[in-house]
Parts: C-alpha cells; sequence; structure tokens
C-alpha cells in the first residue's frame, strides 16, 4: 500500500507536537499496548498513523536502543515512512514496550 508522504509527514509532526504540548496526551498513548492501539487512539485525536507506520517506528527505536551502529529497514518498512522524518528516540521512547530488553 503506498502512503501520501506530506500526509503522514503533516501527521508525525502533529503527533509530535501533541505529545511536547499535552501531558495527558502522552500519558494515554503511553498506557497503549499494541500498535494498533496505538493508530485507533490517534485516529480518534485527528491523527492518522497507520499501524505498519508505528510498527517501522518501534522498530527502529528498538534497534538504536540496543546499541546496533546501523538501523535498517526492510523495503515494505521504508514505503511506509515519511522521507526526511527525524524522530529522537529520547521522545518517544517512553512509548515503546521494549519487551524486557533492559
Amino acid at each position: 500500500m503506498k502512503i501520501n508522504k506530506q500526509e503522514l509527514l503533516d501527521n508525525m509532526n502533529k503527533l509530535m507536537e501533541k505529545i511536547g504540548q499535552d501531558e495527558v496526551f502522552s500519558r494515554a498513548i503511553a498506557e497503549k499496548q499494541t500498535s494498533a492501539e496505538v493508530a485507533e487512539f490517534l485516529l480518534a485525536n485527528g491523527i492518522s498513523i497507520s499501524e505498519d507506520t508505528i510498527d517501522a517506528v518501534i522498530d527502529m527505536l528498538k534497534k538504536e536502543a540496543s546499541g546496533s551502529d546501523k538501523v535498517e529497514l526492510s523495503e515494505d518498512a521504508l514505503d511506509n515512512v515519511a522521507a526526511g522524518m527525524v524522530v529522537r528516540s529520547p521522545s518517544l521512547a517512553r512509548f515503546v514496550n521494549w519487551d524486557g530488553m533492559y
């Protein structure tokens, strides 16, 4: 499935702005257990980000946190994320279920 990269980038920017400004929103999203729950919650708040994109971001954050030198995405994952987007792991790290990595 092809996505509109500008629309995705706009929604990611909305998400980051909302996380930075609204602690209640941030806590609510952190309580979600699956990417489906996160996607549904975001959509209910006017932010459309697919489960696949959420999974791709979580995978990148986990790889970065595990100390790997390179973060590589599959071709499918690359198709589902916006080009040129920068994600800082500390700002999103609290929303990732690390599955006992530490």
